[in-house]
This record gives structure tokens, C-alpha cells and sequence, in this order.
């Protein structure tokens, strides 16, 4: 599900942010948007399962500890929606697995694993396999114009630095939730306890001229939902996947999306791979 839900994600969000007459929608909402979605279906999910709501702030020590990765969530979302504006969805997808090298080296520093060989081997051959895709589509921007040459560095450090900050949240995440007997559902509501405000706050100092002029939703059509959406249920699916697995197992799950969506994206958006993109 977790490899559907990532790939069907990928590319309607790059649909919304290339197709003319989809693009007119603020991204800082669109977050906010997916947050408040995840945050009522689980507090549903809390309802139905416990019959109250108490238990979301019973340790308030515990609860304090999901700040963290909710910060680093709704960074790394924002991260997200600005890539994918500078970079075809099979770029966006394969430079976003180098979240897998960081999330190894993160397991070693604050979970205390130890990678055998093999492990490390698959590290530095997608670490070869990132970095040669990232050339490729260099330069293909470079031989298409200076001006979209600039937008697909933009896109490369942007989606490198949500890959970085995703891993640190993950790993932070499986922690937290390995650490404790907390259920999933009330850790997800605690997240959004946290990162609703925060989103709010980024709203406020960068796109409230503009809601206040438009309106909260403005440009919000059937396919802005549908990524917000994705998005929100590909938040509780990463929890499960992270509370009954770990964080590298759901890595590779989105890895293999990446096949998918390299293939889709050939005659969805007319995505023309060259032998370093192949190679990579």
C-alpha cells in the first residue's frame, strides 16, 4: 500500500504543480490542508478504538517528544512541494531515495544499529545511483537554457535537503515509537497537535497577504485534493510501516516506487530518460 499510495502521490503532485490551470494554489496550505485531514481521521480512529481523547495528552513528557519529528515533518513537506515545481517526477522520485543513506547512517548514530557489509554496499551504490541521475538531469537542464538550469539546482538541493531531514524524522519517529507502548494513532494526533500551529505560523509569515486577498483554499481543484489526501493517508500508512517494521523497510517500500513512477511518467508527462538517468 505504502509503495502505491508514494507513487500515486509523486505523480498527481507534480501534476498540480505543472498542468496549466493547477498550479494556482499555495502549498503552505495544501500542508496544513493534509495535516488537519490526518489529524481527524485519527481522531476518529482514537474515538472508535478508546472512546475518549485523554489519552493524547496523559504523558505530557511523551507527547512533548513528538515536537520533533512534527517539525521536521512539515519542513520536509514544504521541502517537497518546492522540488517538485523544478523537477520531473522520475528526478524527484530516485534523488529522494538518498533519504535511505542518510536514514542507515541515522539508525547507527541514535538507534545503535550495526550495518553489516552488504548494507553498506547498497548504501554507496545508491548514493552512486542519486548522484548520477542528479548529473543527468543537470545537464539536460543546462542544454535547455541557463534559466531552467537554475530552477533544476533549486529543485536538486531541495529535494536532497527533504531527503536529509525526512530520514532524521523517520528515525527519530521509530525511536519514539519503539520506546514507548503509545498507540500510533494518538502519536499521529499528537503530531498534529504540534504541527498545525507551526504551519500556521509559516502561513502567517509568508502567504497570509495572499489568503487574506484569495481565500484559504483558493485554487484548490479535485486533483490539489487528491494530492492532499494521498498525502494524509501516506502519513498513517509511514507510522504503521515504522511501528510494526522499521524505518529502512519502509525506505525500500518507497524505493520501489520508484519503478512505477519512472515508467508512468513516460507518456503521463512525456519524462525521456538518457543513459545516466538509466544508469543511475
Amino acid at each position: 500500500m505504502l509503495v502505491l499510495q508514494n507513487t500515486g502521490a509523486v505523480l498527481l503532485m507534480r501534476y498540480t504543480r505543472s498542468m496549466p490551470g493547477e498550479t494556482e494554489y499555495m502549498t503552505q496550505t495544501a500542508v496544513i490542508m493534509q495535516e488537519v485531514i490526518k489529524g481527524l481521521t485519527c481522531i476518529l480512529l482514537l474515538l472508535k478504538g478508546e472512546g475518549t481523547l485523554s489519552s493524547a495528552w496523559a504523558k505530557p513528557g511523551e507527547a512533548l517528544k513528538t515536537s520533533v519529528p512534527a517539525l521536521l515533518y512539515l519542513v520536509q513537506n514544504n521541502l517537497q512541494y518546492v522540488a517538485v515545481g523544478y523537477l520531473d517526477a522520475a528526478t524527484y522520485t530516485v534523488s529522494y531515495q538518498s533519504k535511505i543513506i542518510w536514514s542507515g547512517m541515522l539508525s547507527v548514530l541514535l538507534l545503535g544499529r550495526r550495518l553489516g557489509p552488504h548494507k553498506w554496499l547498497g548504501i554507496t551504490l545508491l548514493a552512486g545511483g542519486v548522484a548520477a541521475v542528479q548529473i543527468a538531469g543537470s545537464k539536460q537542464a543546462a542544454q535547455s537554457g541557463d534559466e531552467d538550469a537554475a530552477g533544476k539546482a533549486v529543485g536538486l538541493v531541495a529535494i536532497i535537503l527533504a531527503a536529509m531531514v525526512s530520514a532524521l524524522a523517520g528515525v527519530y519517529f521509530e525511536k519514539i515509537l519503539k520506546g514507548d507502548k503509545t498507540s500510533i494513532w494518538v502519536r499521529n494526533v499528537q503530531l498534529c497537535l504540534f504541527s498545525i500551529p507551526l504551519q500556521f505560523l509559516a502561513i502567517y509569515q509568508r502567504d497570509w497577504e495572499k489568503v487574506q486577498a484569495n481565500g484559504w483554499l483558493f485554487g484548490f481543484c479535485w486533483s490539489t485534493w487528491a494530492v492532499v489526501c494521498m498525502f494524509a493517508f501516506g502519513g498513517l500508512l509511514v507510522a504503521v510501516v515504522i511501528r510494526f517494521a522499521d524505518n529502512n523497510l519502509k525506505n525500500l517500500a518507497m524505493a520501489l516506487a520508484i519503478i512505477l513512477s519512472c515508467l508512468v511518467s513516460v507518456p503521463l508527462f512525456d519524462f525521456k530518460p538518457n543513459g545516466a538517468f538509466a544508469g543511475g
